[in-house]
């Protein structure tokens, strides 16, 4: 049953893209130009992508996925930037919306289809396809669009942004309803600390639907609201210290006129004590003078 399964998958997916080269233009259909790779051919894992080569800020994607997947990691690149995009397989499917996020010209985007790994920590994969696709849109939205782990085109994400800066009419000020929102609706979670968890697909909206993460979740949630209000915003890794040990941590900066503002929602939020989070709403980190706030954060990298 699997290899008929498989065979009429093959037969599906080839007929589509045959039917697509053939509604193309010669250039167009030349630009697309997809190099397949193994679980295509052994029939494991095949993606339908757009009909044409060129894009306009995103494209869209559908495929069905053996079981042996659990998701497709999709890489662009475009000069000296890239970066990944995380779809979970569902029933054997997938589908996804891939951002195209630093401005006019061409991408190299790299499919990958994700096999389970003994440690949580790796995401091993086997490579399905490559191919490039030409951004017509302006801009450069790196700040401002959707990424891995900050869903800010969620409409739950969209919803309460919205709500939280309703009729508040400045940038700064709606950055600080965020903040404070953040501290002090989301729980620091302790089983999840205690058994040192943290993994890059359980972002903003995981953090929202169960109101409790970590820091990077607290900073991908307050990422991901600021973005979906139109506030330039990014999370940032870093290193933080508490009682002079410094330790891995995550914030947010946001964007205001010409400045980038630091907050921590995860510190303002509360602290832990006796093994346990005890919620203590502040204001301390939100905008503090950053030669201040450098003392006990120092930034590796910022999360686009």
């Amino acid at each position: 049953m699997k290899n008929m399964r498989n065979k009429k998958l093959y037969m599906i997916t080839a007929y589509v893209l045959i039917m697509m080269f053939m509604a193309l233009p010669a250039q167009a259909a030349q630009t697309l130009n997809i190099n397949w790779f193994a679980p295509y051919y052994d029939n494991t894992a095949s993606v339908i992508l757009p009909e044409s080569g060129q894009a306009d800020t995103s494209f869209s994607f559908q495929g069905e996925i053996d079981s042996k997947y659990k998701a497709v990691l999709v890489k662009i690149v475009k000069g000296q930037d890239s970066v990944y995009y995380y779809y979970p397989v569902n029933n054997n499917t997938v589908s996804g919306q891939v951002y195209l996020r630093f401005g006019k010209g061409t991408y190299q985007v790299e499919i990958n289809v994700v096999k389970p790994d003994p440690n949580p920590a790796v995401i091993a994969f086997d490579k399905l396809a490559r191919t490039s696709i030409e951004n017509t849109a302006e801009g450069d939205g790196r700040y401002l669009l959707p990424s891995w782990g900050i869903e800010s085109d969620n409409q739950a994400i969209v919803k309460l942004a919205n709500q939280i800066t309703k009729d508040i009419k400045t940038d700064y000020d709606k950055i600080k309803a965020v903040h404070n929102w953040v501290s002090k609706n989301i729980t620091y979670d302790m089983e999840k600390y205690k058994q040192g968890k943290f993994y890059d697909n359980e972002g903003a909206v995981k953090a929202l639907e169960t109101k409790k993460g970590l820091c990077r979740d607290y900073s991908n949630l307050t990422t991901a609201l600021l973005r979906a209000v139109g506030i330039e915003a990014r999370t940032v890794i870093g290193q933080a210290a508490t009682n002079g040990s410094w330790y891995g941590h995550a914030w947010t900066e946001a964007k205001v006129g010409d400045r980038w503002i630091s907050m921590d929602t995860t510190w303002d939020a509360g602290n832990i004590k006796n093994g346990g989070f005890v919620p203590k709403f502040s204001e301390k980190y939100f905008d503090m003078a950053q030669t201040e706030f450098d003392k006990t954060h120092k930034k590796t990298m910022d999360v686009y």
